[in-house]
């Protein structure tokens, strides 16, 4: 089997699930209106990682270790809480009010190596898209894209490139819009993902005990 229709394929399929503006999607806007390319850039890198992770665990059948009902709920609301915390973090910067006469700077950069690490945590906190890799590789070797190892690898490869393509679009896309955004459009965007991130979890919550 040539690796090459496996590693667009894992491509593809990378780039489309990064494609939904989920609460990734909304931490990579909001650092790389704040922080710049670099740090929206290292969100982007740390989801790929964890996408090729996951992909990685769903072609090895753990999947299947979803279908207990109990770790599905503990995994699920550990997520949520991680995703909780974030949201509230980007709701504490939209609501932080200078001191009158304070020098020092409203919003304290982020470097990317913390980014990166929050992308990692933010990721892996929600379960289900093991599940979700899993599917799309049971349908992979279905479809004998995945027939050997070198097959496999590749297209787990592609899954990585492919979500890292999109964030490094949407960096790149955002950043040249950043200068045109006043500082009360920059809390707006705070709120925003704030908001949005927090939703994120309270839904993945939900979805534990459904």
């Amino acid at each position: 089997m040539n690796v090459l229709p496996a590693w667009f394929a894992g491509l593809s399929l990378g780039f489309l699930v990064a494609l939904p503006l989920g609460p990734i999607g909304l931490l990579c806007v909001r650092s790389v209106l704040r922080d710049g390319f670099p740090t929206g850039w290292a969100i982007g890198l740390g989801a790929a990682l964890v996408d090729v992770a996951y992909a990685g665990l769903g072609l090895a059948g753990v999947g299947k270790l979803l279908d207990i009902a109990v770790l599905r709920t503990v995994l699920g609301l550990a997520g949520a809480v991680v995703l909780v915390y974030i949201g509230a973090r980007s709701l504490r910067a939209a609501f932080r009010v200078k001191v009158a006469g304070e020098e020092q700077p409203e919003h304290e950069p982020v470097r990317p190596a913390k980014a990166f690490r929050t992308a990692l945590a933010a990721t892996a906190s929600n379960p289900a898209t093991i599940g979700y890799w899993a599917a799309a590789f049971a349908a992979a070797t279905a479809a004998n894209v995945t027939g050997t190892l070198p097959a496999s690898v590749s297209m787990l490869v592609g899954v990585g490139c492919g979500t890292l393509l999109w964030f490094t679009l949407l960096s790149t896309g955002v950043l040249v819009f950043r200068r045109r955004l006043s500082a009360r459009l920059l809390q707006g965007v705070d709120l925003i993902a704030g908001v949005g991130v927090i939703l994120f979890g309270g839904f993945l919550a939900y979805q534990s005990f459904a």
